[in-house]
């Protein structure tokens, strides 16, 4: 079928010309993004801002390539930057919505925010997505697959979203290293460097180092409201001074992510030369939406249905990281 949209295929037992009607209707929504209920929130999108969208629609790209995947460009219009003081999430500020074929995020503070916010997801937009007709009495039109994250085919239970979203932001940081280099970032990178080197022993409230390798932006006195901040820190050095950070997150998820991929390199020398090679097959699985290479590496590493039971257990994190360090 030829792609319309960020979904690649509908599940379900409809005839393949309803299918295609499907994917069709999604391209028109790819195509609209004009939603009444962002009237009066979402602001436009600085010069600097459009520049960005299209570096990291190129360097999304260069990932999809690696798997033999056909470059997929998000228009501009399908990221809505919502103002500020207009931003419903408390817990996040970005999301993709394959519903809606769009990405809304809160504004941010500075371009490389932006960037990082963009790139997460961006992955999830381009990573492997599919619609599904559910099974039961009263069959309903439902996501299927974003990434890695699953929903039944009844459609009522999810799976994997810890998962998907920690290879996500493990990818994200993976590839921004390169996209850094683009000079529209010289003067924030370069100023946070100075910040990180002058403040570098500095702790947080919580007596812990205000800065970590997920540390990739840091200004001082920032005047603009900035609820997404890590750490604050007043009383340094020559003045009293607020330090505003911004990490890489979902920092739990990367840890148990990482605590599995070193069980499974750790059973499987032989056939890994590191663990960067094991987490290919996470990324591959996610991109290209081929669940049975990283299926086979679990299951043969640890036994039959525990990638299932990870699965399983997103709903509680602690029981999940439990089971993950019990293997």
């Amino acid at each position: 079928m030829e792609h319309f949209s960020s979904f690649d295929r509908v599940i379900g037992n409809i005839p393949e010309q309803e299918k295609e009607q499907i994917l069709l209707n999604k391209g028109e929504c790819f195509n609209n993004q004009a939603f009444e209920e962002l009237k009066g929130k979402e602001r436009e999108k600085t010069s600097e801002e459009l520049e960005v969208i299209s570096i990291v629609n190129e360097a999304t790209n260069e990932v999809r390539q690696r798997y033999d995947l056909d470059d997929f460009d998000i228009p501009s219009n399908n990221i809505h930057v919502i103002a500020e003081e207009q931003w419903w999430g408390e817990k996040f500020d970005a999301i993709y919505r394959s519903d809606l074929q769009g990405v809304a995020m809160r504004e941010q503070p500075s371009l490389v925010a932006f960037a990082v916010k963009t790139f997460h997801e961006m992955l999830h937009f381009k990573s492997y997505n599919a619609l599904q007709i559910t099974k039961g009495e009263n069959p309903k039109m439902k996501e299927y697959r974003v990434g890695l994250r699953l929903r039944t085919r009844d459609g009522n239970e999810s799976y994997f979203r810890n998962l998907n979203e920690a290879v996500t932001e493990k990818m994200t940081k993976k590839y921004m290293k390169k996209v850094f280099d683009n000079p529209i970032f010289s003067s924030e990178i370069t100023q946070t460097k100075s910040i990180v080197a002058k403040y570098s022993k500095v702790q947080n409230k919580l007596g812990k180092p205000l800065f970590n390798k997920d540390t990739f932006y840091a200004v001082t006195e920032s005047k603009k409201s900035w609820k997404e901040a890590v750490g604050r820190l007043f009383g340094v050095e020559e003045k009293l001074k607020k330090i505003m950070t911004q990490r890489f997150t979902y920092r739990k998820e990367r840890d148990m992510l990482n605590t599995l991929i070193g069980k499974i390199f750790e059973r499987n020398k032989d056939k890994f030369q590191d663990k960067e090679g094991i987490f290919d097959v996470f990324e591959k699985s996610m991109m290209t939406g081929n669940m049975l290479l990283l299926g086979r590496l679990i299951e043969n590493t640890f036994g039959p249905n525990t990638l299932r039971r990870i699965g399983e257990l997103d709903k509680d994190m602690e029981v999940q990281e439990s089971f993950i360090n019990s293997l």
